[in-house]
């Protein structure tokens, strides 16, 4: 029989009756929230955001705070990417929605995965509660850090049930966060979502394989572990997708034993282009992009992203960045 509870934003924990706890609600130490903040920009708001109102969608942009949840409705998304697509220099929908994925990507995905790894905390983002914070002034990122109401809440594995906790902790982030996002930015972009798992795949790949094993914050064994579970065991279905993202991109199907190495990070080629060269000042092409290491593809990848050339601005080179990895 199941069993559940629930905190105050109505998050539902399942567990079987009679059994061990998988998982208990905790909240984040000040050393871990504030390396979180340090690293990438993920801050606890002592104010709720504000809610989603209709009527007010209309003055989300990205030089107004906007919730997540806010970009899963066609007005405020499409007046979102609109505006940031001005802001790189373009007009292009699909452009701007895989310059946004890039950038949230690194800002959700990876500190989830981040904390997952390094301090068994699974982190709590309900998309309603979760603010994108603008940037503001010279050299600082458009997107500078996502905002979370209330106190930054996670998840930790109850006893020794760490690999089926891990398992609940990932496909529900991805279930009520990730998919949700892309799957909206996708529908009212025209981008394929493959391109913004591509995007997301890059910088998770990039924790695991450079990020966590320079920084000493989790040990090699545990690296080599997680990196493993979200190759190899992680279902597709939480992706919405027939192939899971992060082993197809990865390369022979996530097999890390044949896979580039982080020894050579430049040797894995993306399947998919980023868009990055649109907006870059000097059209700038990811080192890993397919369009360099495979011209042939080109013409394809350019119809199947809905690709259309603009003039380019420095101010866009400023706020993008490319795809290396």
């Amino acid at each position: 029989m199941q069993g559940g509870y629930s905190n105050e934003r109505g998050s539902i924990y399942q567990f079987t009756t009679g059994q061990a706890l998988m998982s208990r609600l905790v909240t984040l130490s000040p050393q871990e929230a504030a390396e979180l903040q340090q690293q990438f920009g993920l801050t606890a708001a002592e104010e709720a955001c504000p809610p989603d109102d209709p009527e007010a969608s209309l003055a989300y942009s990205p030089s107004a705070s906007i919730t997540a949840a806010a970009l899963l409705k066609l007005e405020s998304c499409l007046l979102y990417l609109d505006e940031l697509a001005a802001r790189l220099g373009t007009d292009s929908r699909p452009i701007a929605a895989s310059m946004l994925a890039k950038r949230y990507a690194a800002l959700s995905a990876v500190p989830f995965f981040y904390a997952l790894t390094c301090y068994d905390r699974a982190l709590e983002l309900p998309l309603e509660a979760v603010q994108l914070r603008v940037g503001k002034g010279a050299g600082v990122p458009w997107l500078e850090g996502l905002l979370v109401s209330g106190e930054l809440f996670a998840t930790s594995p109850a006893g020794r049930m760490r690999e089926p906790w891990r398992l609940e902790a990932a496909e529900r982030y991805l279930r009520l966060h990730l998919t949700p996002l892309w799957q909206a930015l996708s529908r009212y972009s025209g981008l394929p979502e493959l391109i913004l798992w591509e995007n997301a795949a890059v910088r998770i790949y990039s924790l695991y394989e450079k990020r966590l094993p320079a920084g000493n914050k989790a040990a090699t064994a545990r690296i080599a572990e997680d990196l493993h579970f979200l190759l190899k065991e992680l279902p597709a279905e939480p992706f919405g997708q027939r192939r899971q993202p992060l082993a197809f991109f990865y390369g022979t199907e996530g097999n890390t034993e044949t896979a580039p190495k982080s020894k050579s990070p430049q040797s894995r080629v993306r399947k998919t282009c980023c868009l990055y060269h649109c907006v870059s000042a000097k059209a700038d092409y990811c080192t890993a992009c397919p369009k360099v290491a495979r011209p042939a593809n080109s013409r394809q990848l350019a119809a199947e992203a809905g690709e259309v050339r603009q003039s380019k601005t420095d101010t866009a080179s400023q706020i993008c960045k490319r795809d290396d990895a």
